[in-house]
C-alpha cells in the first residue's frame, strides 16, 4: 500500500477494516449509553434502534455493511461519541434511529419507527431528507414502499427503489415555502454522480453543526439548491473521471469504487481547497474545482487520505510527539509526523498522476509541459518529506516498511525529465502556490 498504486483486492480489504472500526465504535457508544442511565424513553428508543440494526444485518449483511460504511454515519458516530454526558448526549443518540432506518432500508427490512426531526427535517444519512411539518415523523417501510408521515400531517409515500437510488419522484402535497416562490419537495434525495455509486451530499447535519471553521480546517459546508449548480458538480465529476480513465484507468476505477460522497464546501473568498475527515473516509470535501484536471487531482489526493484513515485504524505507522513538528512544502504551518505521512502519501500519488497526464495521447504540447512541471513540483516536495520521515526516528516497524514503499515508488517515478532536483528553480513558487490548498 505504501506505493499508492491500486492493488487487487485492496478495496475489499479497506472495506472490511472500515466495517470493523464502525462496529467497534458502535459498541463503544452502546456501552457508554448503558452506563449513562438514560431516561426511560431514550433507553427504550436505543433498544429499538439497536434491534433494528441487528435485524438488518441478519436480513442482508452485505447491504447493511455498505450502508453502515456511509461517510455520514462516521460523522454522526464521531459527533455522538464526543458529546458531553448530559442532555446533549441523549440528543445525539437519536441519530442512531436515522442510521438504523437507513441500514434497514438498504437491507430490505420492513419496519416502523417514530423519529425526531431536527430544524424541520428528518435526514436519512446517505439518502436524503424529508421536510417535516412536525417535530416527530413516523416512517413505515414495506417491501416496495417507504411512507413518511409527520404527526397530524399528510403521509408521503416513496418507492423504496427510488429512495435508495437517489431518484427524484413525483410528490403530491408539496410545501409552499420555496425561496423562489415555487413548491419545495417534501423528500429531497441526494444528487447522484454519473458513472459511480457516489452522491453529492450537502445535507449532512453533523458537518453543518460544526462550530465556526475550526472543526473543518477552515472549511464551511455549502448547500447546492439550484439545478445549474448540481449540473456543474455532476459535469466536473464526469469529466474528471473521464480524464482519469484516459490517463490512468486503474486509478479511475479506484476513485469510482471508493468515493461514496462529494461534499461541497466553502473556504476563503475565491479560495480552493479540499479535505478528508478521518472519521468519515470515502467522503471528499471540496470547493468547486475549476477544471477537470483540478477535479481529478482533488479526487486522487483525498482518496489517498481516506485509505490512510482506514489503515490507521488497524496499523500504527508512527509514534506521535507534541514536540516533534516538521516543515513541508505543501503547508505553511509545522506538521506532526502523522500529518507528514498523510501528506507525503497523497502528494506521491499526485506526482504519479501528473506524470501520467503528461503522457496522454490527446494532450497538447502546452498541457504536457504544464503536467510535467506539476509532477516535478510534487516530486520535489515528496523527496524532502521522505528525507524527514526516514530520519525522524518516530516510525514504527510497519511505518518504516510503509514509508520505504513510498520511497521505492518515488524512485521509480524519477526520470531524466522529471527529477526532484531538476525542478529546483520552480519548487519554491510551487510550494507557495499549493500551501494550505489541501487539508488532511
Amino acid at each position: 500500500m505504501g506505493e499508492t498504486r491500486p492493488l487487487p483486492g485492496e478495496a475489499d480489504l479497506l472495506d472490511g477494516w472500515l466495517h470493523s472500526r464502525r462496529l467497534v465504535l458502535l459498541k463503544t457508544l452502546l456501552t457508554r449509553a448503558e452506563r449513562a442511565r438514560l431516561p426511560g424513553p431514550a433507553a427504550r428508543a436505543l433498544r429499538e434502534h439497536w434491534a433494528l440494526l441487528e435485524d438488518a444485518e441478519h436480513h442482508d449483511p452485505v447491504a447493511a455493511r455498505a450502508a453502515l460504511g456511509c461517510p455520514a454515519a462516521g460523522n454522526w458516530l464521531a459527533h455522538a461519541l464526543a458529546a458531553p454526558p448530559d442532555e446533549e448526549f441523549v440528543t445525539a443518540l437519536s441519530g442512531l434511529g436515522t442510521l438504523a432506518a437507513t441500514v434497514a432500508l438498504a437491507a430490505g427490512c420492513d419496519f416502523r419507527l417514530v423519529l425526531p426531526a431536527t430544524e424541520g427535517r428528518l435526514i436519512l444519512p446517505g439518502l436524503g431528507s424529508y421536510a417535516a411539518s412536525a417535530p416527530r415523523v413516523r416512517i413505515a417501510a414495506t417491501e416496495n414502499t417507504v411512507t413518511l408521515t409527520p404527526e397530524d400531517g399528510r403521509p408521503l409515500s416513496v418507492p423504496r427503489e427510488d429512495l435508495l437510488g437517489h431518484r427524484t419522484v413525483p410528490q403530491r402535497g408539496l410545501g409552499t415555502d420555496a425561496p423562489q416562490g415555487g413548491p419545495q419537495p417534501r423528500w429531497r434525495p441526494l444528487t447522484p454522480l454519473p458513472g459511480a455509486p457516489a452522491v453529492l451530499d450537502d445535507q449532512d447535519p453533523h458537518l453543518a453543526s460544526e462550530t465556526g471553521r475550526a472543526g473543518l480546517a477552515g472549511l464551511l459546508p455549502a448547500s447546492v439548491t439550484a439545478p445549474d449548480e448540481a449540473y456543474e458538480w455532476r459535469e466536473l465529476w464526469a469529466r474528471g473521471l473521464d480524464l482519469l480513465r484516459e490517463a490512468d484507468p486503474e486509478r479511475a476505477t479506484e476513485v469510482a469504487t471508493l468515493v461514496r460522497t462529494v461534499v461541497p464546501v466553502l473556504w476563503k473568498p475565491d479560495g480552493r481547497a479540499s479535505a478528508t475527515r478521518l472519521a468519515a473516509p470515502w467522503a471528499v470535501l471540496t470547493t468547486l474545482p475549476q477544471t477537470p484536471q483540478e477535479m481529478a487531482e482533488v479526487l486522487v489526493h483525498e482518496v489517498q487520505h481516506s485509505k490512510l484513515a482506514v489503515l490507521g485504524g488497524v496499523v500504527r505507522l508512527n509514534e506521535e510527539s507534541a514536540e516533534a513538528v516538521y516543515r513541508v512544502g505543501w503547508r505553511s504551518d509545522p506538521r506532526p509526523l502523522g500529518a507528514v505521512v498523510q501528506g507525503t502519501y497523497a502528494h506521491l500519488a499526485l506526482a504519479d498522476l501528473w506524470g501520467r497526464l503528461a503522457r496522454r495521447a490527446s494532450a497538447t504540447s502546452a498541457e504536457r509541459a504544464a503536467a510535467r512541471a506539476h509532477a516535478a513540483d510534487y516530486g520535489a516536495q515528496v523527496d524532502h518529506a521522505l528525507f524527514l520521515l526516514l530520519g525522524s526516528g518516530q516510525l514504527t516497524r510497519q511505518g518504516t516498511e510503509f514509508v520505504e514503499g513510498m520511497r521505492h515508488r518515488y524512485e521509480r517515478l524519477r526520470s531524466p525529465g522529471v527529477r526532484a532536483g531538476g525542478a529546483r528553480g520552480n519548487t519554491e513558487s510551487a510550494a507557495d502556490r499549493l500551501t494550505n490548498g489541501h487539508f488532511g
